[in-house]
């Protein structure tokens, strides 16, 4: 078979039923194992974290509000929610599963259903279907979708232990299934680029406008990678008849699908105001020092944590190999596009000042379908693997599998004891606080917080009431001083701080430097005689690891002491 024939290749221009079932019964059964890994050590073990929390929070809201049928209240919401259509996904799971950590968790299987589905599809229009398999079996093993069985065999085996950077990757952020989605509606646009129709097309821009409705945050990125895909399979095509009209109809499709979100629900402001504050109002807290050479690298050097410390320095050995032969027009328009998504993503995220774990996430993964997709037409051209070694080479998988499972579960078993009974003692105090606030708060009050294990949102997660309300937490303004956050938190009903400085906090919880002024303004005005507040009861963590790295099971312990106050009744 040559290059082009592989390129014609008799296999469905479209995944087929049993393709689909079989990734979503492999998307259930890796999402559902690696629950049982997180559950026992990992994001599961302990409150939700931060962004994931408060994504939880919106979505929990939405969820009490449907079940009230209070629908108008959740039309306003969602027009003025920064992620629509990540609060939506997780409403939609509490309606199916109800509504609790797990529960979020299992959101996973629709991201992690679509990659696997459309690294099959991809490699299997180009290779054998034996290679298509091996490419989905190890897709669904690299860190980014198996982060809890991958984290715990990591940690374990190397001693050292970096919860922010392992186990994080399954903080619920809606970054996964809006990157898994706009990764399908370019290759929709790749893999038909010899013949486009109007059907591709229009499944293109639906899940391009899915893509941008998940996470408004990035549209001007994922627009950006949409467009240069539409604009590279025009050219292909652009002297055939109707070429120019069809890409227009996308286009116009595109544009008709997000009119409502971007005008009337004010997604266009709401998106620009939200990339504003987190590059100028937190710029102080979120922006890094980094200069652009550092920047750029860290995105290299995430990619072995992310795709695994085998498989990234595969696939970023294969993205050579693979970019060899697209420079020598050995591989075709699809594999140009996909190595271009990858590289503007990398252009992109390495640019900006910010940056988070999961940024990298979308240039890992972007590059291993480059990689599968320049390596399964290769090989195809080598005619590679023979039926004689398609065996060999699934058995090769299934044993790898066979692995990493066994590993991982050997690690969580022998995970050391003070490293669970931290895990342990923050979803008993973050439960307890809750309870005391439940007892002590109106839905209409507020709180003032402190930093800890996700909290305010995996505090407020467990106060939502059946009409979707829940006391509210005052957030701190870096732009303001710190004298009119105090003033703000006197018209709330309670304050939660902690008895040891704000530095020693930021050992256990994140806590970023500029924050620290004003969480010891309102640990000083709270504890004032002339407050009017008095302390209700407190709790204490002992033995806390590091929440940065550290050695796994051996660090210098933190022991903390959280106290609640609540406003006295004779306070005015």
């Amino acid at each position: 078979m040559t290059l082009s024939e592989a390129h014609h290749s008799p296999v469905a221009n479209w995944p087929g039923v049993r393709p689909v079932l079989a990734c979503g019964a492999a998307a259930a059964a890796v999402v559902g194992l690696d629950a049982l890994f997180s559950a026992t050590e990992g994001y599961l073990a302990r409150p939700p974290y931060y962004d994931g929390a408060g994504y939880m929070l919106f979505g929990r809201t939405e969820y009490e509000l449907i079940r009230g049928l209070h629908l108008n209240t959740v039309y306003h919401l969602l027009v003025n929610a920064i992620t629509p259509g990540w609060n939506t996904v997780l409403a939609l799971q509490y309606l199916v599963l109800g509504a609790g950590a797990w529960q979020a968790f299992a959101v996973r299987f629709w991201p992690v259903a679509l990659l696997l589905l459309l690294v099959f599809w991809i490699v299997s229009r180009r290779a054998p279907r034996s290679l298509a398999i091996v490419a989905t079996v190890l897709t669904a093993l690299v860190p980014v979708i198996s982060a809890g069985v991958r984290s715990s065999s990591l940690e374990f085996l190397s001693g050292y232990s970096n919860y922010l950077e392992n186990w994080y990757l399954e903080d619920l952020r809606p970054d996964l299934l809006a990157m898994a989605l706009i990764l399908w509606s370019v290759a929709i646009l790749a893999e038909h680029s010899a013949a486009p129709t109007r059907a591709t097309y229009i499944a293109s821009a639906v899940f391009a406008a899915l893509a941008v409705l998940i996470k408004p945050s990035t549209s001007p990125l994922l627009l950006l990678v949409w467009a240069g895909a539409l604009t590279v399979v025009w050219f292909v095509n652009r002297r055939r008849a109707g070429a120019t009209r069809a890409a227009a109809l996308a286009a116009g499709l595109l544009a008709l699908l997000l009119a409502p979100w971007a005008t009337v629900g004010g997604g266009i402001t709401n998106a620009s105001t939200y990339l504003y504050e987190a590059s100028v109002t937190y710029g102080s807290v979120y922006n890094t020092h980094d200069n652009l050479l550092q920047r750029f690298g860290y995105f290299v050097t995430r990619i072995p944590t992310d795709l695994g410390p085998i498989e990234g320095w595969v696939a970023m050995a294969g993205a050579v190999v693979v970019t060899v032969f697209l420079v020598r027009r050995r591989l075709g328009p699809a594999e140009l596009i996909y190595g271009a998504v990858a590289l503007v993503f990398y252009l992109v995220f390495g640019i900006a000042t910010t940056r988070n774990t999961h940024l990298p996430e979308w240039t890992s993964m972007a590059l291993w379908v480059y990689v599968w997709a320049g390596t399964a037409r290769l090989a195809a051209g080598l005619r590679w693997p023979s039926p004689r070694l398609e065996p060999a080479l699934l058995g090769a998988a299934g044993l790898y599998v066979l692995i990493v499972y066994s590993v991982g579960a050997f690690a969580v078993v022998n995970w050391p004891a003070n490293e669970h009974a931290s895990a342990v003692q923050m979803s008993l105090v973050t439960s307890q606080l809750a309870g005391e606030l439940d007892r002590s708060l109106a839905p209409s009050d507020c709180f003032v917080s402190s930093p800890g294990p996700g909290w305010p949102a995996s505090i407020q997660f467990v106060l939502v009431k059946s009409h979707g309300d829940a006391p509210g937490s005052i957030g701190i303004n870096p732009s303001v001083p710190p004298p009119f956050y105090v003033l703000a938190a006197k018209h709330c009903a309670a304050v939660i701080t902690f008895r040891e400085d704000i530095a020693v906090v930021a050992q256990a919880f994140i806590a970023l430097p500029p924050y620290h002024p004003y969480y010891r303004a309102i640990d000083q005005w709270v504890r004032s005689p002339d407050s009017g507040y008095t302390l209700d009861r407190s709790w204490s963590f002992a033995d806390l690891p590091p929440y940065e790295a550290h050695p796994l099971g051996r660090y210098q312990g933190l022991s903390l002491t959280v106290d609640l106050f609540l406003r006295s009744p004779t306070h005015t």
